[in-house]
Formats: C-alpha cells, sequence, structure tokens
C-alpha cells in the first residue's frame, strides 16, 4: 500500500478527484430543497412532510459520520472513498425507485450513511498533503466541489424534477456517484492515513471545551441557514412564479455565490485568519434570513438575497475547518468527522424547525421561518466568540495522532 505524505507526494489528480466526489454528495444533499414541491405533489404529502426526506438524511448523516468514521479508520482512504460512493449511488438509485413515501425515506437513510464515510475522508487527505501555507485552501478546493455541486447539480436537478420527474433527478445523481467512484478507482492511487482510533477515542475531542464551541457553531449557523434553505422551494415560489426554471435560475445564482464564498474563505482564511471570515458569515447571513420576508417579494430582490446567502453560508466551512485544525493538528480527521456531524445534524435540526413553523405558522409560516433562522444563526455568533477566548486544559485535549510516514 502506497502512504501519500506532504506536498511532494500527492498526485496531481488528487484534490480534482476530491472536489468531484464532494459534487456528487453535495448534489445530492441540497438538489432535495429544489425538488420538494414535485415529491409533494406526486406523494400527495405538504410541503412541509415532504421537507423531512431532507431531515432524515441529514440526521442519519450526523449520527453515522464518527460510527462509521471509527469502523472503517484502518482502511485505505481511498477504498473508504470506493465505498462510500457506491453505496450513494446505489441508495439513490433506490430513492428514484421507491414506490412512497416509507420507502423512499428509508433509501434516504441509507443513501446518508454512505455518504457520510466521503467528505471526511477528502478533508482529512487534502488537510495532510497540502503544505501548511496552503491547507485551507486544499480544504476549500474540496468544499468547493459542493459549492459547485449548488451551482450546477442542484439548478439542473431542480429543473429536471419540474419538467420531467423527481425520480429522473434522483436517477442522475445516482450516476454522477457512481461515474465519481470509477474516476476515482482509475486515477487516483491509494492513500494511507494513520490508523484511525475506536469510537470512544474519535469522540473524545468534545471534552475539550473549545472544541465543543468551536463545533457548536457550526451548528447553529447550519440550523439557522437551513430552517429557511429546507423550504427554499416555497420559500421563492413566488417571485419564480412557481416556474420550476426560474427556481433553477435562483438557485444557480446561489450556487456561484456559494463557489466564490468558499474559494475567497480560503484565501482569505490563510491571509487574514479564520475567525474575520467565520464572523463576517455569520453576520452576513443573519441579515439575509432577517431580511427574507421583504426580499422574497420580488424577484430582483430574491437574486440579490440568494447570492449573499450563497456567498456567506458556504464562506463558514472553510473558515471553520481551519479552527478545529488549528487547536490539534494531529487529531485533524478526528475534528473533521465531528464538524461534518455537526453540519449534518444542524441541516436535520433546521429541517425539523422549519416544519414546525410551517405547521403552525398559518399564512405567514414562510415569512417565518427566514426570522427564526436568522434568530439561531445569532447564537452563533455567540458561540464563535466564547470559543475564541477559551482555553482549553491539556488533559482535555484529543490524543495526538501519530504522522503518517513518508514514502
Amino acid at each position: 500500500m502506497t502512504t501519500n505524505s506532504g506536498p511532494a507526494a500527492a498526485p496531481k489528480t488528487l484534490l480534482p478527484l476530491l472536489a468531484v466526489g464532494a459534487f456528487a454528495i453535495g448534489t445530492d444533499t441540497f438538489v432535495v430543497s429544489g425538488v420538494l414541491p414535485s415529491v409533494a405533489e406526486s406523494l400527495r404529502i405538504s410541503i412541509a412532510d415532504a421537507g423531512w426526506i431532507s431531515t432524515v438524511f441529514a440526521l442519519v448523516y450526523a449520527c453515522m459520520a464518527p460510527v462509521l468514521g471509527a469502523v472503517t479508520g484502518r482502511l485505505d482512504r481511498r477504498l473508504v472513498m470506493l465505498i462510500s460512493l457506491v453505496g450513494f449511488g446505489l441508495g439513490n438509485i433506490a430513492s428514484a425507485l421507491a414506490p412512497n413515501m416509507a420507502m423512499l425515506l428509508l433509501a434516504r437513510a441509507g443513501t446518508a450513511a454512505a455518504a457520510a464515510l466521503f467528505i471526511p475522508a477528502a478533508s482529512a487527505v487534502a488537510a495532510v498533503t497540502a503544505a501548511p501555507e496552503r491547507r485551507a485552501q486544499a480544504m476549500a478546493v474540496v468544499l468547493g466541489g459542493i459549492s459547485v455541486a449548488t451551482v450546477a447539480g442542484v439548478p439542473f436537478g431542480t429543473w429536471v424534477a419540474a419538467d420531467i420527474s423527481w425520480r429522473a433527478t434522483f436517477s442522475v445523481v445516482a450516476a454522477i456517484g457512481l461515474l465519481c467512484a470509477a474516476l476515482i478507482a482509475v486515477l487516483l492511487p491509494p492513500v494511507a492515513l494513520p490508523a484511525a482510533p475506536d469510537l470512544a477515542t474519535r469522540l473524545a475531542p468534545v471534552r475539550n471545551p473549545r472544541v465543543a464551541a468551536t463545533v457548536l457553531t457550526t451548528f447553529l449557523f447550519l440550523t439557522g441557514g437551513y430552517t429557511a434553505l429546507t423550504y427554499v422551494g416555497a420559500v421563492f415560489w413566488e417571485p419564480s412564479n412557481g416556474s420550476g426554471t426560474t427556481l433553477a435560475v435562483l438557485l444557480m445564482v446561489f450556487g456561484v455565490a456559494g463557489v466564490a464564498g468558499t474559494m475567497l474563505a480560503g484565501r482569505g482564511t490563510d491571509r487574514f485568519g479564520a475567525l474575520p471570515v467565520l464572523l463576517a458569515s455569520i453576520v452576513i447571513l443573519g441579515a439575509v434570513l432577517a431580511a427574507l420576508p421583504v426580499a422574497r417579494e420580488h424577484l430582483a430582490t430574491s437574486v440579490i438575497a440568494l447570492a449573499l446567502w450563497g456567498l456567506a453560508g458556504m464562506a463558514s466551512q472553510p473558515a471553520q475547518q481551519h479552527r478545529l485544525f488549528s487547536i490539534s493538528p494531529q487529531a485533524g480527521p478526528l475534528l473533521f468527522s465531528l464538524n461534518s456531524a455537526a453540519t449534518f445534524a444542524g441541516i436535520a435540526a433546521g429541517g425539523a424547525i422549519g416544519n414546525r413553523v410551517l405547521q403552525h405558522g398559518g399564512a405567514s409560516g414562510v415569512d417565518a421561518l427566514g426570522l427564526v433562522g436568522a434568530g439561531i444563526v445569532a447564537v452563533s455568533l455567540v458561540t464563535a466568540l466564547v470559543a475564541v477566548r477559551i482555553k482549553a486544559p491539556a488533559e482535555c485535549a484529543p490524543a495526538p495522532v501519530a504522522a503518517p510516514a513518508k514514502s
């Protein structure tokens, strides 16, 4: 087995291939928000009930990421990513064939379990193989695959669902995942990292109060954003005049801004530090969500809101990953796994909160989504600042992980 460590050993195809895999995962994660109206109509359920499709996916992902990460910790990272993408592809095929809501939720749960393996593995490989001064940019390239998914995959999937069928959307996503698996199998050499510890050790960093506050910030930030983003089709139904094509264009605006936000955040974090980038993203997102009731009244203001939303929403992740890596570089894979779990736990919590808001908000429920989300994002600003002031005691720090041997 070949061990890759350090930038000199990393193949030129490494980051692009990791980004392609993240693109597949990102498309599947975010496209659900755009296809909810089609799913609801097809299965004869409400938009609020259809939101459980996204919530179940995110919840299973959050729960399984640390567990499966521990179980597969001794495996070659390429093999882990292949297992993830093949399972992901098969899960999406099952989603496309699901005859009812119960079977669709089961298929989404299986898909999420497979997907949970990929992003932590890819982020860890990117961080370990990059030069220290380019580490945040390397992680941003991987996360950029998710941003590109919002530019290309999500608008295209939304259009396919509106003009053909939501089942066709999941079929396309399955094909992307299986194609990514084939590319990684053919083009990427084995990538061995230090053997990961067991689950108890993997969860040990939570005892570090600075890690806990940082991960809590990720959770709250995503919860606030996804309180409204899970139901983006309903939020922008009126300015899009119920047109799937217009909604797809709006989501493309969100995605283009997200790509810009991810890449700018990577460069900005390397240059200015993670905290200024994170605080800027939190403030901008909170302001956008608070303004949604007004912004969604017109198409032009909806475009502006979605552009700022995408920029701020995606800018937080490179900064957060860099903050965690700086706390304990030796435990980078463990911390990335926790952050990934917090990300999807936030998506699940946001979807569940949004469901309650829509169910009990009456005619003003859609407008309330943004206001509730803004309040939750405001709390993440507090935890971000608290995390900076915490100095974790040495005994709470995660056990060091040996550096990979150079080939």
